[in-house]
């Protein structure tokens, strides 16, 4: 399975937190491709707050063992066709959802909202 990591799953990963049980056994499984975006390393580092910086993102992502994601045309394409489901306008997991739609991914997220989306296989507990 592929599974593309929503930004609270990276930071809990990054700062040692807990993933539900359910969702560890995945990530820890062979047949688990995981991936992480750039646009989730993007705001990673815009959240000040956080105080982790690009290098720390990347070395967390490597330790992680996941690929990365750029963002592509065909994922912009999907990202205007979205459609606003209960008022849901962030665009950074507007664009996390138009990339899993897009490459076929799952996404893990602890975010009720993205289960709103048709066609998204959406994994947390």
């Amino acid at each position: 399975m592929r599974v593309l990591l929503d930004t609270s799953a990276v930071i809990r990963i990054l700062r040692n937190g807990d993933l539900p049980r359910a969702a560890q056994r995945l990530l820890s499984r062979p047949d688990t491709e995981t991936i992480v975006s750039f646009v989730t390393a993007w705001e990673i580092v815009m959240k000040a707050d956080l105080n982790l910086s690009a290098s720390n993102v990347e070395a967390g992502v490597n330790r992680m063992g996941a690929a990365m994601l750029p963002v592509q045309f065909r994922h912009l394409d999907e990202y205007a066709r979205l459609p606003v489901v209960e008022n849901h306008r962030d665009p950074f997991d507007r664009m996390l959802i138009a990339q899993a739609l897009s490459e076929t991914l799952a996404v893990m997220t602890s975010d009720s909202r993205f289960e709103n989306y048709m066609r998204l296989r959406v994994i947390w507990d």
